[in-house]
């Protein structure tokens, strides 16, 4: 499911942490204008995480809503405390589904293949990012444009005309931002089967680790198409929907009947116990008895005539 698209610039954005040429960055990335602030991290512990993105809402201002995964710098306390502090929305996204924070996905990509150019053509990272943002992308003005109401100046030849400020029709913008992701969802859908909601009680299988395994709904999420469950083991998990199988089986907390069964005992022997007598059989006279090789070949000796 698409995420909503913004009305204005910066009123809800995508967070990430990635690593790349051994050194962990952070992406803040705008929904509206696609414009992204990168940042390397000397450590991705929840303070240092929470300091970048206070540098880049001090310089766009406190968005509506972030966006970010359910990694443990944006799940601590530390986290809702900033979010309450400054009086934004934060929203999780399910675990093991990168696509339910697809923007900060693909702005990762972005960055990591500007980084790789620059670095393969011995040049500043800086100046490739500085003319990504001056770059229409998607048949819209740039994200410096759609984001700030002007061009960067930049290192290429630029008029005094080019630099002045231009405010961009956002209501124009808007309606081509739904219009392109109908589209997607057009397109999308032809492949895609729909997916029944489930109900808290209902008992399903939990994908994990190559696996599914018995469990049951507890409740919805807070995002669309994600629940939380419970596995027989008392272990609860969030999920998107793709990871859950409506099986309509009923689990039970007992182990198979395989597992529930235990051998007899043996019988113990008492004082007034008869042992069981063991008859020598003895084969009669004149008759021949196979035997076998220890190669296994079976051997009927000849019938000698007793005269």
């Amino acid at each position: 499911m698409s995420h909503q698209i913004p009305d204005r610039p910066w009123q809800a954005v995508a967070t990430d942490l990635f690593t790349w040429n051994n050194d962990n960055y952070i992406i803040t990335v705008d929904y509206y204008s696609r414009y992204f602030e990168l940042d390397k991290l000397h450590s991705t512990t929840a303070p240092t995480v929470i300091r970048k993105l206070k540098a880049a809402f001090s310089r766009h201002g406190v968005p509506q809503t972030v966006v970010s995964d359910g990694g443990p710098q944006y799940s601590c306390k530390e986290f809702d405390t900033f979010a309450k502090q400054w009086e934004f929305t934060h929203i999780t996204t399910s675990p093991y589904y990168p696509r339910s924070n697809g923007l900060a996905e693909k702005a990762v990509h972005i960055s990591k293949s500007l980084m790789e150019k620059a670095k393969a053509d011995k040049r500043d990272p800086y100046l490739s990012l500085l003319e990504y943002r001056n770059t229409p992308v998607d048949n819209f003005k740039s994200p410096a444009q759609l984001l700030m109401s002007r061009r960067l100046r930049s290192i290429l030849p630029n008029t005094h005309k080019q630099l002045q400020p231009e405010v961009v029709n956002h209501g124009d913008v808007y309606t081509r931002r739904i219009q392109q992701q109908q589209h997607q969802k057009k397109y999308y859908d032809r492949s895609a089967r729909p997916m029944t909601t489930l109900q808290p009680g209902q008992n399903i299988r939990l994908q994990e680790h190559g696996r599914w395994k018995p469990a049951v709904v507890i409740k919805p999420a807070d995002t669309d198409r994600s629940y939380h469950v419970r596995t027989t083991e008392g272990q609860e998990y969030r999920r998107n929907r793709l990871h859950l199988l409506d099986t309509n089986e009923v689990h039970s907390d007992e182990v198979s009947s395989y597992e529930q069964y235990t051998a007899p005992p043996a019988p113990q022997a008492t004082g007034d116990t008869t042992p069981p007598t063991v008859t020598d059989i003895t084969p009669p006279p004149n008759v021949t008895v196979p035997y076998q090789t220890r190669s296994g070949r079976t051997v009927k000796p000849r019938s000698v005539m007793d005269l």
